[in-house]
């Protein structure tokens, strides 16, 4: 492979033509994305929060395989995945459900409007620049830090932020039959998030499998059916699978599957008995996971709170305005 370097994302090669993208801190990727060769054409797997790590992308996934890339596949429609999509020119179709694109379509305008007058975003980097020279929480004081940094990628490129809207949608399965591999993108519905869809590698066992995978971390559970969730993250338990690349973390496998599974059930189990006594929100918020979920909780604690949240409400509990 060509040696390609980026300050936002690592390159790992799955197969022959298969590569994940995996993020690199510090970066402007906040996201996992992925290349993959048919042979005749290339596919692309999300394209990261950032139009400066999308050029990358870009650049990287045309080295690679020596040709344009053909086809921008979108997992779903959480926005550290297609920002970087706007750095892909009209010779790339851009591919999603159609839940996916209206629902990026309706963030894209309102990020529009939010990005007018940066003064907001400004007041909040400096906030969270002052809160981390003082802050002494070393869980606090990574999220800061990767919270700071999302920050100042997304004010330095808000003059030419211009969102870019799906070509073309789908509901059925769709096969891409190329002259050296066979892939095919499908949607699992509601779940992580509005649609999640998964793009299958089945003669390599390599699954893109977009943020129903959040490995060695918590999974953000926000825009969530946590049922849904449970049977999208069991389709690939008893898959033949045998490569995972998550929206975030590390490629994994099923193991790391089990252990997110296993996660849900711990966090709900606590959250849930909170509320049935009576507890309060804030009492839900002091909870702490057992080993090996304590240490995913280091610069995820902004992801536990929503968590929490989440699954607080859906056991009946009284949950106060953001």
């Amino acid at each position: 492979m060509p040696e390609i370097e980026s300050t936002h994302f690592t390159l790992e090669t799955l197969a022959e033509g298969v590569v994940a993208c995996i993020h690199k801190p510090g970066g402007g990727a906040f996201s996992n994305a992925g290349i993959v060769d048919l042979g005749d054409r290339t596919l692309i797997i999300d394209a990261f929060d950032t139009r400066a790590a999308g050029k990358d992308l870009r650049r990287a996934a045309e080295t690679l395989s020596g040709r344009p890339i053909d086809t921008l596949v979108l997992t779903h429609a959480h926005s550290d995945h297609w920002v970087g999509a706007s750095a892909f020119d009209a010779t790339t179709t851009m591919l999603a459900t159609e839940p996916v694109r209206e629902a990026c379509k309706e963030r894209g305008a309102e990020m529009t409007a939010e990005f007018e007058d940066p003064a907001e975003w400004e007041a909040w980097l400096h906030e969270m620049e002052a809160q981390f020279e003082t802050e002494g929480d070393a869980q606090v004081r990574a999220g800061l830090e990767t919270a700071i940094t999302r920050a100042r990628y997304t004010i330095a490129e808000m003059a030419e932020f211009e969102p870019r809207d799906a070509d073309e949608t789908f509901r059925n399965p769709v096969t891409f039959q190329g002259s050296t591999r066979l892939a095919e993108l499908r949607s699992l519905g509601r779940g992580h998030s509005t649609d999640d869809a998964v793009l299958l590698l089945p003669e390599d066992g390599i699954a893109f499998i977009g943020d129903v995978g959040f490995f060695d971390r918590q999974p953000y559970m926000g825009d969530c059916d946590v049922d849904g969730y449970r049977e999208q993250l069991r389709t690939f338990q008893e898959a033949d699978f045998r490569v995972l690349v998550p929206g975030h973390g590390p490629v994994g496998g099923v193991e790391d599957i089990a252990l997110e599974l296993r996660y849900l059930d711990v966090i709900e189990e606590l959250v849930t008995g909170v509320a049935q006594r009576g507890g309060s929100f804030e009492e839900a918020m002091g909870i702490t996971l057992p080993a090996p979920f304590d240490r995913w909780q280091m610069g995820g604690r902004w992801c536990f709170g929503v968590n929490v949240r989440t699954l607080f409400a859906r056991a009946g509990g009284e949950v106060p305005e953001e």
